[in-house]
């Protein structure tokens, strides 16, 4: 039996046709020329990023579309980004990063990139490939039970402070009887005072929701955040010692202030101070918070934007 050949030219699909696969796919696709200026952006990218195909076309990514970030809170854009590494050596690219949604806050995204090339073989451009790896999809319980029970915070859709003082007495109760690390972090914007004396309550709500939703987005399944205050947050982290805490915490932390969005000709960055404690067989739910709070103050002593897990005479 002979090996059958089949035309290429069988297989060949329109424009549109392939473009509306593209748009089928769950991840995000972003085709760009020699220069990095995108040519297309499906419907998966315009919904992780916030961005519109429309707003997109024509611009490059560093122009405060995606802004890729890695682990240490580095922006990838300039001598460090992978696009250019891949149009200058033809070989492709994966990494994991967050980029900036439309909003302000950051997305954890793991993404590839592949060189474009013409029939003689020529690069002319990359196509970049990114999925949302978030660990994270939802809070238990859901928001709109949350509600029923008085318990959600509208603006922020996150747990209030009395679901946050009640979440926690019933974690710790379940810390003492199972003996699993319980940790918290206590949350606190920084300078969101001078942001709406500056520009405005609108401009410090927006403020508000890019930290929540960037808390909320960037934890564990099992664990939860809540908006204690007008401008802090509790996050509570189920079999997390103190050395997991930190990290998270730093994670947390780098990824805000990577955050940020335009108001007229200004920048507006968004910054956090996170104290870090973990919880004890005799804590309850207001001395473990009241530890952690303590620790985030002496953080904002020191210069805020940084995580503090001690005070000065716990070293």
């Amino acid at each position: 039996m002979t090996d059958e050949k089949i035309s290429l030219s069988e297989f060949e699909v329109s424009a549109d046709t392939f473009k509306a696969l593209l748009n089928r796919l769950e991840e995000g696709v972003c085709f760009a020329d020699q220069e990095k200026k995108i040519l297309f952006w499906n419907k998966a990218a315009e919904k992780m990023s916030g961005h519109t195909e429309q707003e997109v076309l024509g611009k490059c990514c560093s122009d405060h579309i995606l802004m890729h970030l890695d682990e240490h809170g580095t922006i990838l854009c300039g001598d460090r980004c992978p696009a250019s590494e891949c149009l200058a050596d033809g070989r492709p690219r994966e990494f994991s990063s967050s980029l900036l949604h439309k909003e302000g806050y950051r997305v954890s995204v793991y993404a590839r990139l592949l060189p474009r090339r013409d029939n003689s073989g020529k690069i002319i451009g990359i196509a970049q490939v990114f999925s949302d790896i978030s660990p994270r999809v939802s809070m238990p319980p859901k928001p709109e039970d949350l509600e029923q029970l008085n318990l959600l915070d509208l603006p922020t859709e996150l747990g209030n402070r009395r679901f946050l003082e009640i979440y926690l007495e019933a974690r710790i109760e379940e810390m003492r009887k199972y003996d699993l690390p319980l940790g918290l972090l206590f949350v606190d914007i920084d300078d969101l005072a001078k942001v709406n004396e500056a520009y405005g309550h609108l401009v410090g709500d927006k403020v508000v929701r890019i930290v929540a939703k960037a808390l909320a987005s960037n934890i564990r399944f099992t664990d939860v955040a809540g908006r204690w205050e007008e401008d802090r947050f509790l996050v509570i982290l189920l079999n997390a010692g103190e050395s997991k805490l930190d990290v998270v915490a730093n994670k947390l932390r780098l990824l805000i202030q990577g955050s940020g969005f335009e108001v007229d000709d200004s920048h507006v960055g968004v910054t956090i101070t996170v104290g870090s404690a973990e919880a004890r067989r005799q804590d309850t739910a207001a001395s473990l918070t009241d530890r952690a709070r303590k620790r985030m103050q002496y953080g904002k002593s020191l210069g805020k934007n940084r995580v503090c897990s001690r005070l000065r005479d716990e070293f």
